[in-house]
């Protein structure tokens, strides 16, 4: 059997973090494209039906194909080169989106439904195989800084994306917002085009090896960490739908002046949160070197993360004086761009395939989770209220994040060859 160290590290690469950076921002800009178009399409579904229905059917059915996806997602990973199938996802999704631009009002109504299929498999499997790639970009030891520069970019496309999506459909329209769109999709085509990356090649199982590795779920039962880690990302997606739902309906009863313009701060006040996480990483990275990436640390790291984020958002619903309000959203924000850091630091440690695939299954659990629990939170914040919704979602989370590590043991849940099962 080789040596886990061999399998999943790779040699320094000059400049290779440097490219990542142009990656990045490419994926920064088709993100803050994928929350423009989130804004600019929920607003178009529900002028065009008429219904929250219809929004909430968009919804479900980008989120199904998300789920989806994540199924399909791992076994892309292993099998198809990555370069290609990435810059192809982005300029499908370019080209369905300049369709919906162009195209009379009637067929963009016949085209909703595809742009909801199109969004779920493509981004989805895009997310994949970015993060999945990693190390195979930057090597092992520069994974930790490429993961931070992911969720910077998420934080700033976030807070841009939300801010610019009511602007721009207010100033010019529907079409000229889904074009816009479709441009943000075509910048991380043209980088994977233009400028060399070392993905990994598809692998060639071989007949030896092939009995073992034809069930891709082996990597959740053979490695405890990932199988908790893919759990937790689930409940945690189930848990945040209670505060999406849940802080319109606050905002609307305790800033009646203005909901609109509290929600904003708050979640512009979270993206920053996003940022410094990045910043505090690095600066305790610095000191502890690469026992920071040690698989132990990051785990532990992330569900402790989680726990801090699932407090603080439960936090937010109690009332408290706005300066704290604030504050509560920027620890949120911390907490939450630690966990992305840390969970996807812990996955990138295991070999491939089984990085593909642990990524597909938390990809398929975040949005499978997030779609119960947007049913779930709409039904409780009518019987109950925000908080003690969101007290009920989240309390799972924190369950969840610390009862099976009690229970697996910590030895347990650090081993990390999949293919000894």
């Amino acid at each position: 059997m080789a040596d886990l160290t061999s399998l999943t590290s790779s040699p320094p690469r000059v400049g290779s973090l440097s490219r990542f950076r142009l990656l990045a921002a490419g994926s920064m800009i088709s993100t803050f494209g994928g929350f423009l178009n989130m804004v600019a399409l929920n607003l178009f579904v529900y002028q065009a039906t008429g219904s929250a229905v219809g929004v909430g059917a968009f919804l479900a059915l980008r989120l199904g194909c998300g789920f989806l996806a994540g199924l399909g997602a791992g076994w892309i990973a292993a099998r198809l080169p990555r370069r290609p199938v990435l810059i192809g996802c982005n300029i499908v999704q370019a080209a369905t989106l300049t369709a919906l631009a162009v195209t009379p009002q009637q067929t963009q109504l016949v085209l909703l439904p595809v742009v909801a299929v199109v969004a779920g498999l493509l981004g989805t499997t895009s997310a994949v195989l970015l993060r999945s790639s990693v190390p195979d970009l930057v090597g092992a030891d520069q994974r930790v800084a490429a993961n931070g520069l992911l969720v910077t970019g998420r934080a700033v496309a976030t807070a841009a994306g939300f801010a610019a999506g009511g602007v721009l459909v207010g100033w010019l329209g529907y079409r000229a917002a889904f074009a816009i769109d479709a441009a943000t999709f075509l910048v991380p085509a043209a980088i994977l085009i233009l400028v060399p990356m070392n993905f990994a090649a598809p692998r060639r199982e071989s007949e030896v090896e092939r009995p073992r590795r034809t069930r891709s779920w082996v990597v959740l039962t053979a490695v405890p960490a990932i199988g908790v880690i893919v759990a937790v990302r689930a409940v945690d997606a189930f848990g945040s739908a209670s505060h999406n739902v849940g802080l319109p309906v606050y905002a609307t009863e305790n800033h009646p002046g203005d909901p609109a313009g509290f929600l904003g701060l708050f979640f512009a006040v979270w993206a920053v949160g996003l940022i410094l996480a990045h910043q505090g990483v690095r600066v305790v990275r610095r000191r502890l070197g690469d026992r920071y990436d040690e698989p132990g640390r990051t785990q532990r790291g992330f569900l402790i993360g989680t726990c801090v984020m699932s407090l603080a958002f439960v936090a937010a619903f109690t009332g408290l004086p706005f300066p704290l309000m604030l504050l509560v959203a920027l620890i949120a924000g911390i907490a939450d761009g630690y966990t992305e850091i840390t969970y996807s630091t812990r996955i990138q440690a295991e070999p491939e395939p089984y990085r593909g695939y642990a990524f597909g299954f938390t990809a398929m659990a975040e949005n499978g989770g997030l779609g119960a629990g947007m049913l779930v939170a709409g039904v409780l914040v009518e019987l109950w209220n925000p908080l003690w919704t969101a007290t009920l979602m989240h309390g799972l989370v924190i369950l969840l994040a610390i009862v099976p590590p009690l229970i697996i043991g910590r030895r347990a849940l650090h081993r990390s060859d999949p293919s000894q099962a």
